[in-house]
């Protein structure tokens, strides 16, 4: 994509200079001159006012094309946006790295230590319920992910994923926190949780 914007831009640029030489006053043919069939030039004739700002603007279409073409890619230039999209979550005597911005991060770091102390496992819930993973996602009533806390959130938000990878259960509990679904842990009510605290 950035190899096609930038032949593109050059091959308008090629077009360009193309019409500025054949602007160009060209050399005429004097009679009445001692060196007569030689050419010369009869005069300098400037280029129209408007003529140079285009071709000004035209020179630097590659340099901008360039630019703006590594702007719009921001999951593969991260130097462009200037912000690390890397967060650390951690605790006391753990810590997860996820490759994406957290907006929730104190809280879910409050939520981790009270649910699974950091620790990825599956095990029956206070109520009896089997949840999974670091900030232990209810399961279904079968047993299983169907009917469990984790299918209804991603039904509605569309992430996908599993409670049981670090990463994925941050990131849905990041959005659940942000739409108003924290009081759906049980820590979240124990602790007196709300966002950002």
């Amino acid at each position: 994509m950035l190899f096609e914007s930038f032949l593109a831009a050059s091959a308008f640029i090629g077009f360009t200079g193309a019409y500025r030489a054949h602007m160009v006053a060209k050399p005429k043919l004097l009679a009445s001159s001692p060196n007569r069939g030689r050419y010369q030039r009869r005069s300098s004739r400037s280029a129209p006012i408007f003529d140079r700002p285009f071709y000004l603007l035209f020179l630097f279409l590659p340099f901008v094309t360039l630019i703006l073409t590594v702007l719009a890619r921001p999951g593969e230039h991260t130097f462009a946006s200037g912000i690390s999209s890397e967060t650390v979550i951690s605790g006391r005597q753990w810590s997860y790295t996820v490759p994406f911005a957290v907006r929730n991060k104190a809280t879910i770091e409050k939520l981790i230590q009270c649910e699974s102390r950091g620790m990825n496992i599956s095990r029956p819930d206070d109520d009896g319920i089997m949840s999974d993973g670091i900030l232990q996602f209810h399961r279904g009533p079968t047993d299983g992910m169907a009917g469990g806390t984790w299918e209804d959130f991603s039904r509605a938000n569309g992430i996908m994923g599993s409670p049981k990878n670090p990463a994925d259960a941050i990131r849905m509990t990041d959005w659940a926190i942000s739409h108003g679904f924290g009081p759906r842990w049980t820590c979240w009510r124990l602790q007196n949780l709300s966002p950002g605290s």
